[in-house]
């Protein structure tokens, strides 16, 4: 279905109204993965007179930082398969896989679905459909991109829209809005200080300074989930003949995606648990009893992955911060396992006896002429350990969720104003289950939206991409819906 807009308010472009022009704008601030199957989903809906326009400071769309990477064996976590950007359309990435001989593949299994892609191609492939979507949309939809952040958003008066203002200077009045963020950056670990602007100090997608990471002898790596097995992989690609020392807080160890086959009945949809320790307890049992039965245990993700969503909205905040404290670590990496190709880079390691991992809490990190001094304290223990390494790789990743704590302009001004709210979780901000923002006042806007990682108090599993395909659908019949009222309310004040 389409919906033609006849009589929306004017636009104020960089402050000067158009003039004859009664497009309604819709903002999406972001422009990665999220913001970009968004748009695609608007396109196949609305018809204009429309205006989108996308700020991203990035000079492509659909890549953010997750799908920017220029290493080629950083892969998706996840067979091509998995991931089309078109919901009715499961295998359309493979066929685009195929159709792209020159994204340089190697591996290639006789089915497309099971390739397990570079992370960069899939973000080459986001933006070309994207683009693909806007030269199909109507003529009178106009889509741009405005290469620079959002860093306030405020509105006046009702029925006027919302007025935002740009980093470079230009500012939009938008009848609608979606905070398309994606991640943010952790905060700088305070044990790392010291090596700030050394070369010594690196993170997962340096390509030059992995270059010469490559050289050394012992590598301290921080963090044990993909992101280290991004930093193994680049690393052993260069030839990197020294060991890596490995550290995490819990010292959970990701594995591998395996073939399991189909899922099994582990919860009871009419009676879903209601408590953090017995869905653990279901866990378990059910483990067992796969292991009895000579099955793999990854059939486990699988199973529940249909009931993540309903399990966390029927939770009780105090169960879901029971959860974030005390399971999130195992959860991530029972759920979120690593490219089989890429994994096998950190088994050659471990079985050459270069590959050495630990939980165990970074203390501090002295760099020296040569070397850096760095003190661990191991899980469990008092006493704290000093090794010598050559350089350190911070692979904690992109995943600041509590926006209390992150620096950016935009969310801090939309948190002192009240247009947003933390979340009770400390996980991104409130909102609805259509994902409308709610504000500090505990009212959920008509014309501010979220997707993805904003969501994560509002929905677990708002960083895969499976759900920020849903909610994309989602959020675009709920956009749909919220530009009619826009266009009855005008109708009926002129």
């Amino acid at each position: 279905m389409t919906l033609v807009f006849s009589l929306p308010p004017d636009v104020a472009v960089d402050g000067h109204p158009e003039g004859g022009n009664k497009a309604p704008v819709i903002l999406i601030i972001g422009g990665g993965y999220s913001g970009a199957a968004l748009t695609i989903r608007l396109l196949e809906r609305l018809r204009g007179p429309l205006r989108i326009v996308i700020a991203e400071p990035r000079a492509s769309l659909g890549r953010g930082q997750a799908y920017s990477t220029t290493e080629t064996v950083q892969l998706m976590n996840g067979p091509a398969g998995n991931f089309s950007i078109h919901p009715n359309d499961a295998t359309h990435l493979a066929r685009w896989v195929e159709k792209n001989a020159d994204i340089g593949l190697s591996a290639r299994p006789e089915d497309a679905n099971s390739r397990f892609i570079p992370r960069g191609v899939f973000g080459r492939y986001v933006e070309e459909e994207l683009h693909l979507a806007i030269a199909k949309a109507a003529d009178n939809v106009d889509v741009k991109h405005w290469q620079s952040q959002v860093v306030h958003l405020e509105r006046q008066c009702r029925w006027q829209g919302i007025f935002a203002r740009f980093a470079d200077g230009r500012r939009l009045r938008a009848d609608l809005v979606v905070l398309a963020t994606g991640v943010f950056p952790l905060a700088n670990d305070p044990a790392l200080a010291p090596l700030l602007g050394d070369d010594r100090l690196a993170t997962p997608w340096e390509s030059q300074k992995l270059d010469r990471l490559s050289r050394l002898d012992n590598i301290l790596i921080v963090g044990a989930s993909l992101s280290m097995v991004d930093t193994v992989a680049s690393l052993e690609s260069r030839g990197f003949p020294g060991r890596y020392h490995v550290i995490s807080r819990r010292g959970h160890l990701i594995e591998p995606v395996r073939v399991v086959g189909d899922p099994v009945e582990i919860i009871d949809p009419k009676q879903l648990p209601k408590s953090t320790r017995e869905l653990l307890v279901l866990m378990i049992d059910a483990r067992r009893k796969l292991l009895m039965e000579g099955r793999d245990w990854q059939v486990l993700p699988l199973s529940l992955r249909p009931f993540i969503l309903p399990l966390w909205q029927s939770a009780t905040t105090a169960e879901r911060l029971r959860f974030a404290r005390h399971l999130r670590s195992l959860w991530d990496v029972t759920v979120h396992r690593a490219a089989p190709p890429s994994f096998e880079a950190i088994q050659a390691a471990r079985d050459a006896d270069r590959f050495f991992a630990r939980a165990a809490r970074l203390v501090s990190a002295t760099p020296m002429r040569e070397q850096i001094e760095v003190v661990v304290r191991p899980r469990g223990k008092r006493q704290t350990e000093t090794l010598l390494v050559d350089a350190i790789v911070d692979a904690r990743g992109h995943q600041e969720h509590d926006w209390g704590r992150i620096s950016a302009p935009l969310v801090q001004n939309l948190l002192r104003d009240g247009l947003v709210r933390r979340h009770e979780t400390g996980f991104g901000i409130d909102a609805t289950n259509e994902f409308a923002v709610i504000s500090r006042q505990g009212v959920a806007h008509a014309d501010i939206f979220a997707i993805g990682h904003p969501l994560r108090g509002v929905a677990w599993e708002s960083s895969s991409l499976t759900e920020l395909r849903f909610q994309a659908e989602v959020l675009a019949d709920r956009i749909w819906a919220a530009l009619s009222k826009i266009a009855i309310s005008d109708q009926t004040s002129v």
